[in-house]
């Protein structure tokens, strides 16, 4: 007879069984001895991923021993020994990539149709059905100053084929911690949930510079990436003469295997301030960030972690109010196998932004894979004591 086991109870197993071999790591650049964020590290038996945060500090929890990879697009790529990693706190330091002086590639073929060629075969290589274990953090901003946080350990069941992607998302645990004045909450993702490993997937950010016009808009051409002879980097940026808010694109890629590893984007300030247009009909943008890093792993490939970035200004009750959102997505395990549940599991809205927090361990520090830095971790405690502050006098009873 199959006994059937809740759902909380294998993540609670899952998570266990992930904690028994923990140590911090702090990047560092070989030259200035200055911490390093947004390096990738990667378990190379497992296919774990964590990711450092500004102070260069990462907590790595692996499942199993295992060596680990460090990856950085503007360092060379480092194998670290997994024995070489015996401290509880450890020190690697990576080497910056020194910029060649000819590092222009002449190409028989347009970049935009090397680009082409990349998504498709991206696309038909994408691993599905997989599970993704994700730790998701977002931070909010109302002129300048964090208001909101909310963050959360996710399974991503992704279904279907590649060109019909179908999502369920199961929420271990979550937290939502601040205060957002005014009802602009509904506009100022960047994101949904529910769709946004499809978009990811389908490389849909790239879709303005596949189109047939965009030649008239951007010049694309494809650079070496001097840390590994067998990638090139296409760059695409805005032609001087171009209007409006254009972004600015970097796409590094396997020659060999013809698959995208990374993709970012950013619009200039200059850009930015020179077009102060209604990017989203009642928004003006001030900061516009995007970046995808894939991995191809034990014959999968898959997104490793994301982020994206949104400033704009909003007028709210007769006043401009600067509105930025921050979000972090990280890989931190997958399995090609997914796990049964029920519909009642998932969660269908389009952010953990009004999900009420719920967790029974403090999976932000052991299980995050991106750990807060210590002037994050203060403003998150800040704002934890005057969420507590608020809900307190609400429920004192009135005199009246």
């Amino acid at each position: 007879m199959i006994k059937k086991i809740s759902l909380t109870f294998l993540f609670f197993c899952h998570f266990l069984y992930s904690q028994t071999l923990e140590f911090a790591v702090i990047v560092k650049d070989f030259d200035t001895d200055q911490p390093i964020d947004e390096v990738t590290i990667t378990a190379v038996k497992s296919g774990q991923s964590f990711l450092t945060n500004k102070e260069g500090n990462c907590i790595v929890n692996l499942s199993r021993p295992s060596d680990l990879e460090f990856l950085h697009g503007s360092y060379k790529r480092m194998v670290v020994k997994y024995t070489a990693l015996n401290k509880k706190n450890n020190i690697v330091y990576l080497e910056p990539i020194v910029e060649q002086l000819e590092d222009y590639v002449v190409t028989r073929e347009h970049p935009q149709e090397i680009l082409r060629g990349l998504v498709a075969n991206s696309r038909s290589r994408i691993s599905l059905p997989i599970n993704l274990k994700v730790y998701l953090r977002e931070f909010y901003k109302q002129d300048d100053q964090i208001v909101f946080f909310n963050d959360g350990l996710i399974n991503f069941q992704i279904l279907g084929t590649i060109r019909n992607i179908k999502t369920d998302i199961l929420v271990e645990q979550n937290r939502a911690i601040g205060f957002i004045e005014g009802n602009f909450y509904a506009d100022i993702l960047g994101y949904n949930l529910n769709n946004i490993i499809e978009n990811y997937y389908q490389f849909k950010y790239l879709d303005e510079v596949l189109d047939a016009g965009a030649r008239k808009k951007y010049e694309f051409y494809v650079k070496t990436f001097s840390a590994n002879e067998d990638e090139l980097v296409i760059k695409i940026v805005p032609l001087d003469d171009s209007k409006g808010i254009l972004s600015s694109f970097s796409i590094r890629y396997d020659t060999k295997k013809r698959i995208i590893l990374e993709l970012s984007s950013s619009v200039s300030p200059e850009r930015l301030q020179k077009y102060k247009e209604n990017f989203f009909a009642t928004r003006k943008v001030y900061k516009l960030e995007f970046k995808n890093t894939f991995r191809e792993f034990d014959n999968l490939y898959y997104l490793v972690n994301s982020k994206e970035v949104i400033g704009f200004e909003k007028r709210i009750k007769k006043k401009e109010v600067r509105i930025e959102v921050k979000n972090h997505m990280v890989v931190t395990d997958l399995d090609k196998k997914l796990f049964e549940y029920s519909d009642k599991n998932i969660f269908k809205d389009k952010s953990l932004i009004n999900k009420k927090s719920s967790f029974f361990t403090n999976y932000w520090d052991v299980a995050s894979g991106f750990v807060a830095t210590n002037e994050e971790k203060l403003i998150i405690d800040q704002l934890g004591k005057e969420y507590n502050e608020v809900e307190a006098e609400s429920d004192i009873p009135s005199n009246k």
